[in-house]
């Protein structure tokens, strides 16, 4: 590894051009976190799952068994739409993971688009975490679906809307949410200008919508320092960001670079160790085993990736 460096001068890692050998790399231990968190949670013994009355989720459980009727079946319900959202958006993200392994090894390599869909799988993962947080109560989570699921159906009718349909029939997602959450009894939190800003269940409450620039700051590893703002400028197709792939290039076309490729992957590192760490402690699942096991590959990866990207 070429490792020499004028005296004074900052060493920038991966500012090469994309190799083969380097994309391979990558899409191989891609590959691997993703088998390590499907192994990690996929739950063989369903009733030891169902016995571990320790689990958020089953504690959960229990809590909504408590409530009389109708209002147990009514949170019932918005508990079940809290998993299946939480479970939609965590399968996003590791689609959006694969796409990744197959877009670093195109030809000619990739430029921006890894860390483009980098930060699809990372927003996946931190909506899953928003919901499967497990520190908070349960009246809080449903107050974070509450507010996500009517702001989701807001944007259903203003596209319904935009394509022609009726407003009766663009309305009717956002009429059954309404619905939904008042026979719930979730409590509409209004400004001071009569603008609804979030939902309350009993004393908990929550805002419209997640703080994706925030949830990342407080969610992703330490490791992996601004990941979202990383990913902002490639995302949004900055001039400011993709300037420097034709720099590399000389002014003649674009050029991928090393860089571009690791910091996507590592994006997609922590995105999948955070769904892993949060899914296994909502659910009650062991995966210690499996953190451990991501975190001795991901370092063992990247001084594999760094001796590929500076070989003499």
């Amino acid at each position: 590894m070429n490792d020499v460096m004028p005296e004074g001068e900052a060493v920038r890692l991966f500012t090469v051009p994309i190799t083969e050998e380097l994309a391979q790399e990558a899409a191989t231990i891609l590959t691997r976190f993703r088998e390590l968190a499907d192994d990690a949670l996929c739950v063989r013994d369903f009733n030891a799952f169902e016995r571990n009355t320790n689990s958020v989720f089953r504690r959960e459980a229990a809590e909504l068994d408590g409530l009389r009727e109708p209002l147990r079946t009514e949170r019932r319900r918005l508990h079940s739409m809290l998993l299946q959202t939480a479970s939609l958006t965590a399968e996003n993200a590791l689609d959006h993971v694969r796409a990744l392994e197959h877009d670093i090894l195109m030809q000619p390599p990739p430029v921006w688009s890894p860390l483009a869909l980098s930060r699809v799988a990372m927003e996946g993962v931190l909506f899953t975490e928003y919901l499967f947080d497990p520190s908070i109560p349960l009246n809080r989570r449903l107050a974070r679906l509450a507010g996500m699921w009517r702001t989701d159906a807001t944007y259903v009718q203003k596209q319904a809307e935009a394509h022609g349909q009726e407003p009766a029939e663009a309305g009717q997602m956002l009429a059954y949410v309404e619905d939904a959450l008042q026979k719930g009894q979730a409590t509409e939190r209004r400004n001071g200008q009569g603008k609804l800003i979030g939902y309350s269940f009993g004393s908990e409450s929550a805002t419209m919508d997640i703080n994706i620039t925030e949830r990342a700051t407080k969610v992703m590893p330490d490791w992996l320092p601004a990941p979202y703002r990383l990913t902002s400028g490639a995302a949004h197709n900055r001039p400011w960001m993709i300037s420097r792939a034709k720099d590399l290039a000389g002014g003649d076309g674009f050029v991928g670079e090393a860089a571009t490729v690791m910091a996507a992957v590592m994006v997609a590192f922590g995105s999948i160790e955070v769904a892993v760490g949060v899914v296994g402690e909502y659910f009650g699942v062991g995966v210690t085993e499996a953190l451990r096991q991501m975190e001795e590959e991901r370092t063992a990866f990247l001084y594999r990736a760094i001796g590929i990207a500076h070989a003499q």
